[in-house]
C-alpha cells in the first residue's frame, strides 16, 4: 500500500508493489512514505438501535427483590459488519500493475455509485500518488476530507502528498492539526519531522522524530530521518546510534548505510566509513 524513492518519503522502488502494500495497510489501520507506513482509515458505524417506544424496543428491566444480588447484564450481541461492495474488495486485493490499473477503474466506478465511500477514495489516492499523479491524488484526498473533515489518516496522507509536492507549509498545517487532536500519532510526528527537515529546520525536526521512535521503536524511516537531523545538528553519537538502528531494521537500505558512512567519516573512523559506503553501493546495485 505505499511509498516511493525520488522526493518521496519512502524507500520502496517498485511503485506497483508499494501501492498494493498501501492498500493492504489501509485495512489494518496503519500511511507512510520513505519513512514509514501511513495510517489508513478503517471506517465502521454500527446501525443505531430502535428508539425508545418503537416497535422492537426492549421491555424495561424487572426490579430485583430487596436483598438480592443483581446479575451482571450480558453484553448485547455485536452487530455484523455490513458486507463490502464487490468493487471495493476487488480493488483492495489488487497486487500486480495490471490489477492496479483495474483497481483504479473499479474504485472510480464505485465512487460514481457511492461518492461518500471514504476508504475507496483514500485508497484510490494512494494508487494515484504511487503512480506520480499527485495532483489527482490530492484532489481525491480533498474530497474524502469533505466527508470526514477530521480524519487523521486522511490528513496525514494529504500532508505526505503536499510534502512530496514541496508544499511544506500546507503539509505542516495538516500534521499539526492531527497532533493537536492526538499528540501520540506516530505517522504525524514522523512526517512533521520530515517537513521540518525539508525546510532546513533540523533542530525543530529532532524532537518530533525522537518522540516518534519512542512511541514506535521499529519504525526504520523515523530512525533514518532522526539520524539525518542529529548529524545536521552535530550530535554525532546520537546520529550514529539512529543510523545503526535504521540499518538494523532495514539492512538493505542504502541510505541508512550511507548515513552511517558519513557519520563515521566525521568521527574520524575512515576504514569503517569506507566499508559502509561500499555496502551502500552494493545494496543499491551500483
Amino acid at each position: 500500500m505505499r511509498p516511493k524513492v525520488e522526493r518521496r518519503w519512502r524507500w520502496f522502488e517498485d511503485r506497483s508493489r508499494v501501492a498494493a502494500e498501501l492498500i493492504a495497510e489501509a485495512e489494518s489501520l496503519t500511511f507512510g512514505a520513505d519513512v514509514s507506513a501511513l495510517p489508513r482509515p478503517v471506517l465502521s458505524a454500527a446501525p443505531p438501535g430502535p428508539p425508545s417506544g418503537a416497535a422492537g424496543a426492549s421491555e424495561p428491566a424487572a426490579v430485583p427483590p430487596p436483598g438480592s444480588v443483581e446479575p451482571e447484564p450480558s453484553p448485547p450481541p455485536a452487530e455484523p459488519a455490513p458486507p463490502e461492495h464487490p468493487l471495493y474488495l476487488a480493488a483492495r486485493e489488487a497486487t500486480s500493475r495490471a490489477e492496479l490499473d483495474r483497481a483504479v477503474v473499479a474504485y472510480r466506478e464505485l465512487l460514481a455509485l457511492e461518492p461518500g465511500h471514504v476508504r475507496a477514495r483514500n485508497n484510490l489516492a494512494l494508487i494515484l500518488e504511487g503512480r506520480g499523479d499527485r495532483e489527482a491524488a490530492l484532489a481525491e484526498l480533498d474530497r474524502a476530507l469533505e466527508v470526514e473533515p477530521e480524519g487523521a489518516a486522511l490528513l496525514v496522507n494529504r500532508a505526505a502528498v503536499l510534502g512530496a509536492m514541496g508544499q511544506y507549509a500546507a503539509a505542516q498545517r495538516d500534521l499539526e492539526r492531527v497532533l493537536h487532536a492526538d499528540p501520540t500519532n506516530v505517522e504525524a510526528l514522523t512526517n512533521l519531522g520530515v517537513v521540518f527537515a525539508r525546510k532546513g529546520l533540523w533542530a525543530a525536526a529532532v524532537p518530533q522524530l525522537r518522540r516518534a521512535v519512542e512511541l514506535d521503536a521499529g519504525r526504520a524511516g523515523a530512525w533514518y530521518h532522526l539520524g539525518e537531523a542529529l548529524n545536521r545538528t552535530n550530535d554525532l553519537a546520537g546520529a550514529l546510534a539512529a543510523f545503526e538502528r535504521a540499518a538494523e531494521l532495514q539492512p538493505h537500505n542504502p541510505r541508512a548505510l550511507y548515513g552511517l558512512g558519513i557519520v563515521l567519516d566525521r568521527l574520524n573512523r575512515p576504514q569503517e566509513a569506507t566499508q559502509m559506503y561500499r555496502r551502500s553501493r552494493e545494496v543499491a546495485g551500483r
